[in-house]
């Protein structure tokens, strides 16, 4: 695999049946969350699900919801048992039995997405430095990734929400603002370890390498994208987290709320032209859907 931006899969499963005990994981002990780690991870595993219960109280108090789920942090072996089967190491991703799975190691997948700095331009390879360098003095992603880890908390409220998905991209997209709003509103420092990856992969990824590149695409060729084509679905994911931003810049955490609530309000599948009149009666998601394709 040879994707050289970021994927966050919300991973749709069927058919499929997987253990609850977690043999061989250790608990995380006095907190109320229940997390499990691989062997030498607690560090990481302390710093995630932290992160995570201070978002998971801020979507409280906005949503009035509370979700049920289980952080795992993972080494490399003990991905290959509680992870999906499907994703690689490194790709964070929510199953609907309540799994929110995180790599507890840097990896090649992460290191593979950072785009080389001495192939960008000036101003984005000196953002690149700025937020990412680590203490070898080498580009590290995993501030960002570990902070996708909320964006999988996302999905896990839409579920306990019982939020009807009217499209993949929407449900994406959601989580998304989420993400952004939580950070921005809550912990701003961190906010860049998002926005600077983000964006410069958008800005700077090949055109050429995109097989789709539409709203309608995405819905329409979802798992095919997620499974044959990942650089691509990344591509779309970090598209999504950039339109998140532009509308929290427009109408901050109100935004956030009146999409969450306009969408919770739905209990049947709409089709396009319904879905398309629903979405316009908020101004800054009418704006960044229009602007999709400019």
């Amino acid at each position: 695999m040879k994707s050289k931006i970021i994927i966050v899969l919300f991973l749709v499963l069927t058919n499929l049946t997987f253990a609850q005990t977690y043999d061989g994981l250790q608990k995380l002990g006095n907190i109320s969350q229940n997390v499990y780690f691989s062997e030498n991870a607690k560090e990481r595993a302390v710093k995630i699900s932290t992160d995570v219960a201070k978002a998971e109280t801020y979507f409280q108090k906005q949503f009035n919801v509370k979700p049920s789920y289980t952080l795992l942090v993972l080494s490399p072996t003990d991905w290959k048992k509680y992870a999906h089967p499907q994703a690689i190491y490194g790709i964070p991703h929510y199953l609907p039995d309540g799994r929110l799975v995180v790599a507890s190691e840097n990896n090649d997948f992460w290191k593979r997405n950072a785009a080389p700095v001495d192939k960008l331009p000036q101003e984005l390879a000196e953002k690149m430095k700025a937020t990412y360098t680590d203490k070898n003095g080498e580009i590290n992603l995993t501030n960002a990734f570990d902070l996708l880890a909320i964006h999988e908390l996302g999905h896990a409220f839409q579920s306990a929400a019982k939020m009807l998905g009217q499209r993949n991209w929407l449900n994406e997209l959601l989580c998304n603002i989420l993400l952004h709003t939580y950070l921005a509103d809550n912990d701003p420092k961190q906010l860049p370890y998002i926005t600077v990856f983000t964006k410069t992969a958008v800005s700077s990824f090949p055109t050429q390498r995109l097989k789709f590149t539409k709203l309608e695409d995405f819905e329409a060729n979802y798992n095919e994208i997620a499974k044959n084509f990942p650089d691509n679905y990344g591509w779309y994911q970090c598209r999504f987290h950039v339109m998140a931003g532009d509308i929290y810049d427009a109408g901050g955490a109100s935004s956030m709320k009146k999409i969450w609530s306009m969408l919770l309000s739905q209990k049947q599948k709409l089709n396009d032209e319904e879905l398309l009149k629903l979405l316009n009666t908020d101004a800054a998601l009418q704006k960044a859907i229009a602007n999709w394709n400019q």
